[in-house]
């Protein structure tokens, strides 16, 4: 668990930063045309399709539903993030699946033995264009023997502590999945990486 922890500092340090760095704080008594509300009439989906996975991600999200989340994740899933900040190389992060979970666990709100409040709203929108292929053969140091289906897109995010909406924090980010399909057909995300703003 002590392994977590710089992670999970870091984690969440590179919420803040990303916000702060991308726009700072926001007034929240700004004209709400200004504000992009994500679809609050998703339902979970079976992981049938690449973009029923993206569907749920975005439900999970939304709803902090932890075990739809988690569903989402391939078992080899990896999450990467480069460099924070540019004059530290150290601060990037790579997180497995469990320590992926642990995290946004907490970031849910949902975790009794961390001592520090989640956020309790959280507004997440995808917006991406046409899934790309990415062939085996074009990466053979990483899925030789498989074709993985790739969403590139800006994810607009609002994470509120509370139900007033008085405070929070706003992300506005490239993100990049990557999705594999298992021998029964079933897709999940094997690979989350973030490109911060420069």
């Amino acid at each position: 668990m002590e392994r977590l922890q710089p992670r999970l500092k870091l984690m969440l340090l590179s919420i803040v930063s990303v916000a702060a760095f991308s726009f700072g704080c926001w007034n929240p008594f700004a004209p709400p045309e200004h504000k992009r509300r994500p679809d609050t009439q998703l339902t979970v989906k079976p992981p049938t399709t690449p973009e029923n996975v993206i569907n749920n991600l975005i439900y999970a999200m939304t709803n902090r539903d932890i075990e739809v989340y988690e569903d989402c994740l391939d078992e080899d899933y990896w999450y990467h993030s480069p460099p924070v900040f540019p004059d530290d190389p150290d601060s990037f992060l790579d997180l497995s699946k469990d320590d992926d979970v642990t995290i946004v666990r907490r970031i849910f709100g949902l975790d009794p033995t961390y001592d520090r409040p989640g956020f309790q709203v959280i507004e997440f929108t995808f917006y991406h264009g046409k899934p790309q292929i990415e062939l085996g053969e074009d990466k053979p140091e990483e899925h030789p023997d498989e074709n993985w289906v790739v969403f590139e897109g800006t994810v607009d995010m609002y994470l509120y502590s509370d139900e007033t909406k008085e405070h929070g924090h706003h992300v506005n980010q490239t993100m990049i999945y990557k999705l594999r399909q298992d021998s029964d057909g079933m897709w999940t995300i094997i690979r989350w990486e973030d490109e911060i703003p420069q």
